[in-house]
């Protein structure tokens, strides 16, 4: 199998900073982003990636996705969503002796981040944002897919770890509140991924709490350095510039980052989070 030695994936809920620490990375000269290639609607084949949880007992049922992975580490997917952020004049995203570094960003690779990092050797950062935070944010852009558990339902041994584990059975979820939806794809995006199969014990998968790499730049240097990447020479200034994902009320543009969970959205969603015993942040 080909090797691939000039990749780093970052993964982590959508609305956690996985587009601001992805375009920081890329902005080096000749990194190139392949941004979120696992969406189902602006890409042909990310429904194979999206919400897929691949393990050693099951990837022999995943030879299609295999062959997608690879061809997407191998700059081999021309397409518009994958390319965003490159320069796609006369195609010179796909020119293969151009790019010293990619830098892969997927928001529903959680559950599938830990395989890839085994079968491909390719470092993971995990990026962990509060789970509040996340929610508020995810409740402003609304994506349907947020809401949409029928990847999860799909998925047996997803299923059974969630119900012998944490005694939730997933398919109570399809009739439950918004933000218990969302509270829900926070705990199996990170809980699961961290606790069940076991992610971060790998030297090769790194996780970092976003609140600390937003207050200081030299969590991310170190982090670069870790990986073995270049940091930008002027990050210092660009640290603090917002991603282009960014919503428009974010505090991160200067707006004012309203409280829009009532009382009773809190505390459902502390439910869930307590259910999955969440020990990542205090609630």
């Amino acid at each position: 199998m080909k090797r691939f030695n000039k990749h780093t994936l970052v993964v982590g809920s959508a609305r956690s900073g996985t587009s601001w620490l992805s375009e920081n990375m890329a902005k080096v000269f000749r990194y190139r982003m392949l941004f979120e290639p696992e969406h189902t609607d602006n890409t042909k084949q990310g429904h194979l990636v999206a919400d897929q949880m691949i393990t050693n007992k099951n990837q022999d049922n995943y030879t299609e996705g295999l062959r997608y992975l690879q061809r997407v580490l191998s700059n081999r997917v021309d397409s518009d969503w994958i390319a965003q952020n490159s320069n796609r004049t006369y195609k010179r995203h796909l020119w293969p002796f151009i790019p010293k570094h990619f830098v892969i960003k997927l928001v529903r690779g959680n559950l599938l981040a830990p395989f890839i990092s085994q079968y491909f050797e390719i470092p993971v950062v995990h990026v962990v944002r509060h789970p509040l935070e996340v929610i508020k944010s995810q409740q402003r852009v609304r994506f349907p897919w947020l809401y949409d558990l029928s990847y999860f339902l799909k998925q047996e041994e997803l299923i059974d770890i969630i119900y012998n584990k944490y005694d939730i059975n997933i398919k109570d979820f399809i009739h439950k509140s918004k933000v218990e939806i969302l509270a829900l794809r926070w705990c199996i995006e990170n809980v699961v991924v961290l606790e069940d199969l076991k992610a971060g014990q790998s030297d090769q998968y790194h996780v970092v709490k976003h609140e600390d790499l937003r207050k200081d730049v030299e969590v991310y240097k170190a982090l670069c350095q870790t990986l073995g990447i270049e940091v930008l020479g002027h990050i210092d200034n660009e640290y603090k510039k917002p991603s282009t994902k960014a919503h428009p009320k974010s505090s991160v543009r200067g707006g004012l980052e309203l409280d829009n969970l009532s009382e009773v959205e809190l505390e459902n969603i502390k439910v869930v989070l307590d259910q999955f015993n969440q020990s990542l942040y205090s609630l």
